[in-house]
């Protein structure tokens, strides 16, 4: 079955192996209303205009700068680790952290309605992480519970 997005478009076939993001008839209805640029090697592509689009546009260099005195020796920025959690999660998904070290990134997802689990089994670290858990505020529609479990 040949689909509508594995056919010529403008004279030019999809990549190989590939097809079309978008039906030819929407290409040319973008092409029409000046949304399509074409790349380098003569791939169109849809314009996306910033302002389309919610949020920041995120740069290529980010500058969060970790803590000054950090409680453990690789703890990070929670900013950062928030803009990632938000970035690559939604509510109620689940946060994994295998080495979560000074807990910052378990602070984020619980911050940010996020379900964890964190691991580690350096003890100094553990016990940076559940301080910094305990001392999260709670409120009365939210409270930070977790089980600690040990290995």
């Amino acid at each position: 079955m040949i689909r509508n997005t594995s056919k010529e478009w403008k004279g030019i076939r999809s990549p190989k192996g590939r097809h079309w993001r978008s039906d030819p008839a929407i290409l040319e209805e973008w092409d029409k209303q000046g949304l399509i640029e074409w790349s380098s090697n003569g791939v169109p592509r849809k314009k996306i205009f910033v302002d389309e689009r919610d949020g920041k546009k995120m740069q290529d260099i980010w500058e969060f700068k970790d803590p000054q005195y950090p409680d453990y020796p690789t703890e990070k920025n929670l900013d950062l680790l928030k803009f990632i959690v938000g970035a690559s999660s939604n509510e109620g998904d689940l946060v994994l952290d295998c080495f979560c070290g000074s807990g910052t990134t378990l602070v984020a997802a619980q911050e940010l309605n996020r379900n964890w689990i964190g691991i580690d089994k350096s003890e100094p670290a553990i016990k940076v992480a559940q301080k910094k858990l305990n001392s999260m505020p709670s409120s009365l529609f939210s409270k930070v519970e977790y089980e600690f479990l040990k290995g």
